[in-house]
């Protein structure tokens, strides 16, 4: 008994001195409170931020007025289908990613105890929330800016109605992620909901400038239309009112979706827990390399389970399997088509937007770093929906096994996924094409744009291409130096592909503009034969790379 006595004795002291040992590193490290030079850096980027939204916001109407913006409903239109399209992501991404997340140690350690697991839940879902009403302060200020300039007038109560609004909006997105992460059964429907609304937006984006009722008709088909029309309201000289009741009955949606989430957020699976922990380490760790492909499998991957509604029957020429393969892949993904579209069209718009921009009374002439920047603006979209379509691509660079038994060199093979993103990009352009004629404006910029789609559309593949073949990313280019130009080298292997699609289409993209014809030009020659020589380029390129990857 004095032997046990005396072992317990030394225990207590060993824990005592424990516990002293981490009081005291506890005392000198700050308790684990961020240092003074981490919180003077944010604070520092949050006065910068404030500064630049501040200044975008005031030179919002300044922008609007000098592309010729005047509201209506063209302005109305805009601001509630951007307000559903963003609605749509924040619900896609706590979906994917979860309101409510939990380090590994949590898991490991606090998650299997008994007891209330509410004690542990409930502040990580607080966490989430105000994570998400930071977010929506630059958000809110973004949209103000952007009512400003479609208005093309100054209204000062724009800004907090806009703040509001989307503080309201980013709280019922975490309500209803966390319900859904509770109720797996609810999942899909809230899924559903945020693909109606994407669906509408685009609607409305599309039709409202036109058919204003279809703007009404979203913007007061629920909380999510009503963050839109109190922004629109306000911009457009609506009574304070109309605007406030809106506000006050999104501001009780939100509250009742954060009440269900606080009841709800101790039922949350476990399976679910550690599902969305290990996706959140997998993005924190993809977005900390700038492995931008790593990021998109991981979306990919928890998208929810795709079913099948197309069969292919599959070909007997060896030499069209691989259009097929390109073909099924684009079917289980119809995103993808759907995003390319999507960039198209934005494309088309920017570049009406910097026609008119560039053709209006007044407008004096433009010098060359700013011409160079707009010119790759406007390649941007073309570019997005190029690699859009390149995921079969992608996938095989991904997983190399897939084309192991294909009866096709590296080479050929690699080569195969320029056929289906080229035709779907001349269709694209003889769409275009053909609206334009049946306009009786062929050499309007819907022509122009259409042309460029046409010859520059293989070169915009085959770069894509280039980037997808290329590997791995190239992180010993940044162990040149310390300094922050040690990052140059990098970016530029980054962007190589998309600076060589520049060189392609940015010229007559950004000529067109300024001098739309309708008849070829030097400029229209030009163009295809960079779109040639890109093409020879990036064919080399593809063909080694691919031998080196299945080498």
């Amino acid at each position: 008994m004095a032997v046990t006595a005396e072992r317990a004795a030394e225990g207590r002291d060993a824990t005592a001195t424990a516990v002293t040992t981490a009081a005291r590193a506890r005392r000198e490290r700050g308790s684990g409170r961020p240092r003074f030079d981490d919180a003077w850096t944010w604070v520092c980027a949050a006065v910068s931020a404030l500064v630049v939204l501040a200044g975008l916001v005031e030179a919002a109407p300044g922008i609007g007025q000098g592309l010729g913006w005047s509201g209506g409903p063209a302005a109305r239109a805009g601001v509630v289908g951007t307000t559903l399209l963003l609605f749509a992501g924040q619900i896609a991404l706590c979906l994917r990613l979860g309101p409510v997340l939990l380090s590994p140690a949590e898991i490991t350690w606090l998650l299997p105890l008994p007891g209330d697991r509410g004690r542990l839940l409930r502040p990580r879902l607080v966490r989430a929330v105000a994570v998400a009403c930071a977010a929506a302060l630059p958000t809110g200020a973004l949209a103000a800016a952007f009512a400003l300039a479609l208005q093309g007038e100054q209204r000062y109560e724009v800004l907090p109605v806009a703040l509001l609004a989307h503080l309201a909006l980013a709280c019922l997105a975490v309500g209803l992620g966390t319900v859904a992460e509770a109720r797996p059964a609810l999942a899909g429907r809230v899924r559903l909901l945020g693909g109606v609304l994407a669906l509408a937006g685009a609607t409305v984006l599309a039709c409202g400038s036109s058919v204003p009722a279809v703007t009404g008709a979203a913007a007061w088909s629920g909380p999510w239309g009503w963050a839109g029309a109190a922004v629109a309201t306000a911009a457009g000289h609506g009574p304070p009112p109309a605007w406030a009741a809106a506000l006050t009955c999104l501001a009780a949606c939100a509250a009742a979706a954060l009440r269900e989430a606080f009841r709800t957020v101790a039922g949350i699976p476990t399976d679910a827990l550690i599902a969305r922990a290990r996706t959140g380490r997998e993005v924190t760790r993809g977005a900390t390399l700038l492995d931008l492909r790593a990021l998109t499998l991981v979306l990919q991957s928890t998208g929810g389970r795709r079913r099948r509604t197309v069969r292919i029957p599959l070909p007997r020429s060896r030499w069209t399997v691989p259009l097929w393969r390109d073909a099924v892949v684009l079917l289980r993904h119809p995103w993808r088509p759907v995003l390319a579209c999507a960039a198209l069209v934005a494309g088309f718009a920017q570049f009406r937007v910097v026609g008119d921009w560039l053709t209006e009374p007044g407008h004096g002439p433009v010098g060359p770093l700013k011409a160079a920047l707009t010119g790759l603006l406007l390649v941007v979209p073309p570019y997005l929906a190029a690699v859009a379509l390149a995921e079969p691509a992608y996938q095989d660079t991904d997983r190399p096994r897939r084309a192991l038994l294909l009866p096709l060199s590296p080479g050929a093979l690699a080569l195969s996924h320029l056929a289906v993103p080229v035709a779907f990009l001349w269709a694209a352009g003889g769409v275009g094409w053909a609206a334009a004629l049946s306009s009786g404006a062929p050499a309007g910029p819907l022509g122009a744009y259409a042309t460029a789609l046409l010859l520059a559309g293989p070169a915009l593949v085959g770069t894509t291409l280039v980037g997808a073949y290329r590997g791995a990313p190239r992180y010993d280019l940044l162990a040149l130096s310390l300094d922050w130009y040690a990052a140059v080298p990098f970016v530029l292997w980054r962007l190589a592909p998309a600076l060589a699609a520049a060189f392609v289409t940015a010229p007559y993209l950004w000529h067109t503009a300024h001098h739309p014809t309708a008849t070829p030009d030097a400029e229209t020659l030009w163009l295809a034969a960079r779109s040639a020589a890109v093409l020879a380029w990036s064919a080399h390129r593809i063909n080694r790379q691919a031998k080196d990857l299945y080498s």
